[in-house]
């Protein structure tokens, strides 16, 4: 697609002296922002600028439709006094997701005095607290929807919940800034450390993909219960935010009951008793790091699992069919230093496992004593970013290159093969 022009030369000079005579205060500075100031604008772009004035707190909008060579043009004017837009600098943007702003922009006049202050070729932005308090009541507005059915209220409070979301999944994941909304979003759909399924739910509670009410509440469910372990580790940045009951609440499980709680099926009547679930509920101090969707892992104990696949998985049958594995459906899981070739531990996989380290570039693994899946580093912080993953020639043990941070041995040490056997074998000629 090409680009329209910079709005250039008379047009832009014209629209200064417009500005100057009639905002009512005395003009320090015009910036020119949004596509034009990215060089990304269309025919169709409006003109985004903001007029910087004096005096007291002031802030007024204004729009027009302008002439300009052979078309209309929609003009968008911000007037705002010049140090609650400087301060405006130190707040997070309210279209980005809660992602930090880095966003091109052009002075086209200033006051000599403000000059240096305001000459800014990029507007730069701060990433916006994590909204965990605010995520976890729209998840209880959209199941107080559900068991009042109120299918409308259903669909509000997903699309709220998932704009809150990224605010929340940005604490386990690397720093990224954002120029447009657009590229907010984008950026937000590609965070690398997320629950499965993400992408998908994440579209589905926007009502960019159709779905039904029940959908849509079964993925804001799924985006809430598969972010918490993930988050886990940052609860301290959570208790800044929401303060330290939240924080302790994420560390001590009852967070994670409290959405079993609103997760769980709508009350029954009073005066009428419950069917019994058939899941016994989850006892204090325990929670699934990355929940199963169709089969949620309690931690109660259960019977050994039959040969072969032993869980649902959605890995992908051509893969799943080259597997050799054990009687309890796992494969050894070799996990070395992607650069180095250091080799940092062994654990355990099943096939949902390697699916889930496949599709979300985060080591996953399960775990034979606890009987759940575990995100590696996921309470730990010790992340590892998959690189690749091989399959050995038997089909019954695949080598996972990772970026390892911190220790991979939960010792404390950078690797789990840190003692050294006394070799005393003749050596080789």
């Amino acid at each position: 697609m090409s680009h329209a022009p910079l709005p250039d030369g008379g047009f832009l000079d014209e629209w200064a002296a417009r500005l100057r005579e009639v905002t009512e205060r005395p003009v320090v500075g015009i910036m020119l922002r949004g596509s034009h100031a990215r060089r990304a604008a269309t025919e169709h772009s409006d003109v985004d600028l903001d007029v910087l004035v004096g005096g007291a707190p002031y802030a007024a909008r204004r729009a027009y439709l302008a002439r300009s060579p052979g078309r209309l043009t929609h003009v968008s004017v911000a007037a705002r006094d010049v140090r609650s837009w400087v301060a405006h600098l130190g707040e997070p943007a309210d279209w980005a997701f809660g992602l930090p702003v880095l966003a091109p922009a052009r002075l086209l006049w200033a006051d000599a005095h403000w000059r240096p202050r305001i000459d800014l070729p990029v507007l730069c932005q701060p990433a916006g607290e994590p909204q965990l308090e605010e995520l976890i009541a729209t998840l209880g507005k959209a199941a107080a929807a559900r068991a009042a059915g109120d299918h409308l209220g259903v669909r509000l409070a997903a699309a709220d919940l998932a704009r809150l979301y990224p605010s929340v999944l940005r604490l386990a994941n690397p720093s990224v800034r954002v120029a447009s909304r657009r590229a907010a979003f984008a950026a937000a759909l590609r965070l690398p450390v997320a629950p499965p399924g993400y992408r998908d739910d994440m579209l589905l509670c926007l009502g960019l993909r159709p779905g039904a009410p029940e959908q849509l509440w079964a993925a804001a469910v799924r985006l809430v219960t598969g972010a918490l372990p993930l988050i886990r580790p940052y609860a301290a940045q959570i208790a800044g935010a929401a303060g330290p009951d939240l924080a302790d609440a994420l560390l001590d499980g009852r967070l994670d009951r409290y959405v079993a709680q609103l997760a769980g099926p709508p009350q029954a009547a009073p005066g009428t008793r419950p069917e019994p679930s058939p899941v016994p509920a989850p006892r204090a101090g325990e929670w699934v790091t990355v929940p199963v969707p169709d089969a949620p892992v309690t931690g109660a104990p259960t019977d050994p699992p039959p040969p072969g696949p032993a869980r649902p998985s959605r890995l992908d049958p051509a893969i799943a069919a080259r597997l050799r594995r054990t009687a309890d459906g796992l494969v050894a899981a070799v996990v070395r230093q992607h650069d180095s070739g250091e080799v940092l531990m062994v654990a355990w996989m099943d096939d949902e496992a390697l699916h889930r380290t496949l599709t979300t570039g985060r080591a996953t693994y399960w775990s034979r004593s606890r009987r759940e899946y575990w995100v590696k580093g996921a309470t730990s912080g010790h992340h590892q970013y998959v690189r690749s993953v091989a399959l050995d020639c038997d089909g019954d043990a695949v080598l996972v290159s990772v970026d390892q941070v911190g220790a991979a041995c939960h010792t404390g040490h950078r690797t789990c093969f840190f003692e050294e056997l006394p070799v005393t074998g003749a050596e080789a000629p």
